[in-house]
């Protein structure tokens, strides 16, 4: 920055007042402030106007965002900015064009899950299947509780691309169940997976997408999976998802006050595909 005298700038009268506040000493003389951008012009007014216009529209049903475009010739991608702005309009999961979505067929979408959907599992939660899906007995839990175990489960698992955590949804959108793809294994083509769904139907479409996932993009070979025996929910889906059985761990855990057999069940992907 370059300094200048002041007694070549100022008026005398400015210098002498300038004198008695800061004799001697180098100041720094900050330039006007500018005029926000389009507020000389009027093209900050016209464009909040036009705006507001879009949102209202759109909002009100008027016009989609196909039309938005044509009427303002703008992008796309400009007309969502407009409308999904801060504070305006927060942008409807059902806007998206599931059609193209590669996650669902003609019964069922899959999604990430999201923290949020532990009222889904907290309502549903069954003390007995809860021990054939994961061989345990869980003590007694509260609501608090359980939301807090699976906002830390969901949330330390999702950037993981070997531990995936997927909700089930009729193409409404309605929640009807949740799964996971496991212990992915790319060095040797393995992997597992969970389907519960409140329907059988559901928790066949959704494992399918699963499978097909793996299998079809992923390039994993085989997937593997355990029951305990007496398991009339998760061993049948398996088994109409074309598993088979290829042995038994005799009393591998206990249960009920007796050791339970563990069933181990596996699908190799030209079985999925041929099937």
């Amino acid at each position: 920055m370059k300094y200048r005298n002041a007694a070549e700038l100022l008026p005398a009268q400015l210098l002498q007042e300038l004198q008695r506040y800061a004799p001697g000493e180098l100041l720094y003389v900050p330039a006007q402030r500018r005029q926000p951008w389009g507020e000389g012009t009027g093209a900050k007014s016209l464009y909040a106007r036009r705006n507001a216009e879009i949102r209202g529209q759109y909002r009100g049903g008027q016009a989609d965002i196909p039309a938005l475009c044509q009427t303002h010739c703008l992008s796309d991608e400009t007309v969502r900015k407009i409308i999904y702005q801060k504070g305006e309009t927060t942008m409807d999961e059902n806007e998206f064009e599931h059609c193209k979505y590669y996650w669902q067929d003609d019964l069922v979408r899959l999604r990430r899950s999201r923290t949020d959907d532990w009222k889904f599992h907290h309502n549903g939660i069954d003390s007995e299947n809860r021990f054939f899906t994961d061989g345990t007995q869980e003590l007694p839990s509260d609501e608090e509780l359980w939301r807090e175990n699976w906002e830390n489960y969901i949330n330390s698992n999702r950037d993981n691309d070997k531990w995936i955590c997927l909700a089930v949804e009729t193409l409404d959108g309605e929640y009807v169940g949740g799964g996971n793809i496991s212990g992915i294994d790319e060095r040797n083509g393995t992997f597992g997976i969970f389907i519960g769904a409140r329907e059988e139907r559901y928790a066949l479409a959704a494992a399918r997408l699963m499978l097909d996932y793996c299998f079809n993009e992923r390039r994993l070979h085989k997937c593997s999976d355990y029951f305990y025996e007496g398991d009339t929910i998760f061993m049948p889906i398996h088994e109409k998802l074309g598993f088979k059985r290829e042995g038994v761990k005799r009393q591998e855990v206990f249960h009920k006050g007796r050791y339970w057999d563990e069933i181990h069940y596996g699908l190799l992907a030209e079985e999925f595909n041929a099937k």
